[in-house]
């Protein structure tokens, strides 16, 4: 587990003399708290203004790719000149308004909303719901007694995989996309790769990410990046180059960035 000490020590040698890095974060569990319930989220003004400033500093790039739809997690941030990506890297938006969404079949869109229905009607209940995300959705489970949990999530895979869409798991949730091949690590390279030359790989990169979407990024960028797992469990299995504890660690890290970076 990384101290709150240690961003210098596991980053200073790493960035060296560039005048420029990309900063790639998760957005629920590590820019802000996970709520009872998503649209409770709110950023903590300090992280927020923090991260505005690295923004415009002209000397970070930075992007946050979440679970969450495009809209909604342009609302809940709001921060002018970075880059937007929602549903899993299913939808980005860069800077100047250009998108890289994700083509999702005829058949899939079709499907989704008898899905819905059909979830809401078989599983929705005891404390569970859908977050319907437009494109793809999330089974919130949190609220359930433990002892139902398990046959919760069997039938709600059975269900969402007998219309061709992916399973994920998520903290107290299961998330669902479109029977596509992306993640959020497929993301992070189109937007890495589509932001800056042939050689982006060269570029310093810094992620930081909670949950299990977020370890396609840090296996994405291993090797030429440094990720940062949040996590309270020493044990967690994980592709993170680092482990920290919380979501005031991240606002640290983005603190000890803004003074390295940006002075």
């Amino acid at each position: 587990m990384t101290s709150e000490e240690d961003f210098g020590q596991y980053l200073d040698s790493y960035i060296g003399d560039d005048q420029h890095i990309a900063l790639l974060l998760d957005y629920d569990g590590t820019l802000a708290e996970v709520p009872d319930r998503p649209e409770l989220s709110v950023i903590p003004p300090e992280t927020k203004e923090t991260l505005r400033r690295i923004a415009n500093s002209g000397k970070v790039f930075v992007a946050i790719i979440s679970g969450r739809s495009l809209d909604d997690l342009r609302e809940k941030v709001g921060i002018d000149g970075i880059v937007y990506s929602g549903n899993l890297g299913l939808e980005i938006q860069l800077p100047d308004g250009t998108k890289l969404n994700q083509t999702i079949s005829e058949e899939a869109t079709a499907n989704f909303h008898k899905m819905i229905e059909q979830l809401t009607k078989e599983v929705a209940y005891n404390g569970a719901w859908i977050q319907n995300k437009q494109i793809a959705f999330t089974l919130h489970y949190r609220e359930m007694e433990p002892n139902l949990v398990p046959d919760l999530l069997v039938n709600a895979k059975r269900i969402i995989e007998s219309y061709g869409y992916r399973t994920f798991a998520s903290h107290n949730a299961l998330e669902a996309n479109p029977p596509i091949e992306w993640n959020k690590g497929r993301a992070a390279e189109l937007i890495l790769s589509s932001s800056f030359d042939k050689n982006w790989k060269s570029r310093k990169v810094i992620f930081a990410g909670d949950d299990t979407p977020d370890e396609d990024v840090m296996k994405a960028i291993k090797g030429f990046g440094k990720s940062f797992r949040i996590t309270n469990g020493a044990d967690v299995l994980t592709n993170a180059d680092f482990q920290i504890r919380s979501v005031q660690s991240v606002l640290k890290m983005l603190k000890w960035i803004e003074n390295k970076m940006c002075k």
